[in-house]
C-alpha cells in the first residue's frame, strides 16, 4: 500500500464561523460539493465525531458514471481552527483530510492537507477527482455568498 499527499489552500471573504460551519457539517458541505448527491448522519458521537453516509455521482474519464457510497467521519479537533475528515472510501483506499482555518482582516484562509493510502493507480485517479471537486467547492462557496449575501442554512 502506498501513500500520496496533496495540499490545497484558498481564501474567502467570509467570516471564519460561516466558512467553518459549512465544512464542519457534512450535510452543508454536500450542498456545495459538485459530486455529493446525498449526505445523511449515521452516527452522532459529538463532541468526538459525527459520521455521515455519502452518496456521490462521478463521471469518470468522461465516459461512464460511478456512484460511490461511503461513510465519512468529521472530527472537530479545535473549534473554528482545525477539522479532520476520515474515510475508507473504497476497500483499499483510505482518506484523511486535515483542514486548518485562520482569519485575518475578515478573510478566512483554509489550508487542506489531504492524504490518501492505497493502490497507486487508484490513488492517482482519486486525487485528480478530489482536487477538482474541492477547488469547485471553494468556487461554489464564494459564488453563493457573492450572489446570496450572508444567508446559508
Amino acid at each position: 500500500m502506498s501513500k500520496q499527499t496533496l495540499q490545497l489552500e484558498d481564501e474567502f471573504d467570509i467570516d471564519i464561523e460561516t466558512v467553518y460551519g459549512i465544512f464542519c457539517d457534512f450535510r452543508k458541505y454536500g450542498h456545495v460539493h459538485p459530486v455529493m448527491k446525498n449526505v445523511t448522519i449515521t452516527e452522532d458521537k459529538s463532541p468526538e465525531y459525527v459520521e455521515y453516509e455519502v452518496n456521490e455521482e462521478i463521471l469518470l474519464f468522461k465516459c461512464f458514471t460511478i456512484r460511490p457510497n461511503y461513510k465519512a467521519r468529521v472530527i472537530e479537533i479545535e473549534k473554528h481552527k482545525f477539522l479532520r475528515y476520515t474515510s475508507q472510501v473504497k476497500r483499499h483506499v483510505y482518506l484523511i483530510v486535515d483542514m486548518h482555518f485562520t482569519q485575518n482582516n475578515n478573510k478566512t484562509k483554509l489550508v487542506e492537507h489531504i492524504e490518501v493510502s492505497g493502490n497507486n493507480f487508484i490513488i492517482s485517479v482519486f486525487l485528480t477527482i478530489l482536487k477538482k471537486a474541492h477547488l469547485r467547492v471553494y468556487k461554489n462557496i464564494k459564488q453563493q455568498f457573492k450572489t446570496n449575501g450572508y444567508e446559508y442554512q
